[in-house]
């Protein structure tokens, strides 16, 4: 007798058919690479889920799988800063949406990086409380390589938006 698949929320099988073709590799330059755990309110990270990446400067969207770990790596195009809808600049940035069992919805957030000069000024970043903005800074590690980790729940709990 086969045994059940055990009940969850979103799925056990969640990642399949969720990848997505790459863009054209990015030159070496301009090209940023973000390494990160996607971890609960223990700080222990969530295996099997996904985070989406998006900009209305890339082509396509990106999806990053989380291993057993909950670690996940991301590479594209550094993207540029981009006028806001009320005139406003804002600064380099990807959007990210994260999926994963036992989330009935998705988290949106939004990752800026800390050692670019136009991150303090953008106007969305700025409607933030000050004490919780460093979770949505992505943190330099060596040239054009960032660490972003994202907390669903609990102390450092990444800043979401309701969208």
């Amino acid at each position: 007798m086969a045994s059940l698949t055990p009940f969850q929320t979103v799925g056990p099988y969640l990642h399949i058919g969720l990848r997505v073709g790459l863009e054209k590799a990015p030159a070496p330059a301009s090209r940023v690479v973000i390494r990160g755990c996607l971890l609960d309110g223990k700080g222990a990270g969530i295996p099997d889920g996904v985070l989406e990446w998006w900009h209305p400067s890339l082509t396509t969207m990106h999806r990053s799988m989380t291993g057993e770990d909950g670690g996940f790596l991301f590479e594209a195009v550094k993207p540029p800063a981009i006028d806001g809808p009320d005139g406003s600049v804002q600064a380099p940035h990807f959007a990210v949406r994260v999926l994963a069992r036992g989330i009935l919805t998705h988290y949106v957030t939004r990752l800026y990086f800390a050692d670019d000069s136009a991150t303090a000024s953008d106007p969305i970043l700025k409607l933030v409380p000050e004490g919780r903005r460093p979770t949505l800074l992505a943190q330099p590690v060596s040239a054009n390589e960032y660490r972003f980790d994202v907390v669903v729940q609990g102390q450092n709990e990444t800043v979401f938006f309701d969208i």
